[in-house]
């Protein structure tokens, strides 16, 4: 089963996002359901290891915490390219990230070792769909956005679907972050 670990973006968040998408118009979009940042991808897995994941995750014990958007740019290889909001790198994400691949790994999966880049992917494209002009106009407008919080309370394991017209992802289970009480 092919999966991976993130963050779901959804409520008010995913209104915003989702009216950035419109104004960029740049590329194929990426459905409202499939708005998340993700902390591991998993690739394919057999079930009984996605089951044993689940068991570390569920032992996961971190904050909530506030993550901040903040700009756009062009991530990806050659092969598949998209337009992404950028996450800043705050040390709870960060943390919250290691986390979930060390679990991971715990179980024997094999995660990829490489920076992490946290992002919103908005929309993909393939070389050549678009203009580079058409391109780096999408990521000059996305600088006059006024970049906001997202408040964070949950990461969850996601089974994605390939089908013929792109990824579906489905919530196979949820995890919460401790409540943090005010100082």
């Amino acid at each position: 089963m092919r999966a991976f670990v993130g963050i779901p973006l959804d409520g008010p968040e995913e209104d915003r996002l989702l009216d950035m998408q419109d104004r960029l118009a740049v590329g194929t979009p990426v459905p409202a359901a499939n708005l998340h940042v993700t902390l591991a991808f998993l690739d394919d897995q057999p079930v009984e290891q996605l089951e044993m994941l689940h068991e570390e995750l569920e032992m996961i014990r971190a904050p909530g915490f506030e993550m901040t958007l903040k700009g756009i740019d062009i991530v990806g290889g050659a092969k598949s390219r998209c337009l992404a909001l950028l996450v800043a790198p705050d040390p709870a994400l960060m943390a919250l990230q290691a986390d979930v691949a060390r679990a991971a790994r715990r179980v024997g999966m094999k995660i990829e070792k490489r920076r992490f880049r946290p992002h919103v992917t908005l929309s993909r494209f393939r070389d050549g769909q678009h203009a580079p002009e058409k391109i780096q106009g999408a990521i000059s407008r996305g600088a006059h956005y006024d970049m906001w919080p997202v408040s964070v309370s949950e990461f969850a394991l996601y089974r994605s679907h390939l089908t013929s017209v792109g990824a579906q992802y489905e919530v196979l289970s949820d995890y919460p972050l401790l409540v943090m009480p005010p100082l």
